[in-house]
């Protein structure tokens, strides 16, 4: 879990999935989910880890792939 730096949004790691919620209207506002094949035996990567940028713009997961995605966030986009 991850709490946005203005409170605003928390994101949460389900699976290979990053959900967001608006916590002031209390609902989903947006999945992030990659658009990689995978031809690992185990499946999809999973995100493990999750952080936001001081500025709240940027949100950072870690999979189990070893690979740090970086995801750009803006308000206009969760409205």
């Amino acid at each position: 879990l991850a709490f946005s730096p203005n409170r605003y949004w928390l994101c949460a790691a389900v699976g290979p999935v990053v959900k967001i919620w608006d916590l002031e209207e209390k609902k989903p506002v947006d999945e992030l989910k990659l658009d990689v094949l995978s031809n690992n035996k185990a499946g999809p990567a999973q995100c493990i880890s999750l952080a936001w940028s001081a500025d709240g713009q940027t949100l950072y997961a870690g999979y189990t792939d070893n690979v740090i995605r970086i995801w750009q966030v803006s308000v206009a986009q969760m409205r």
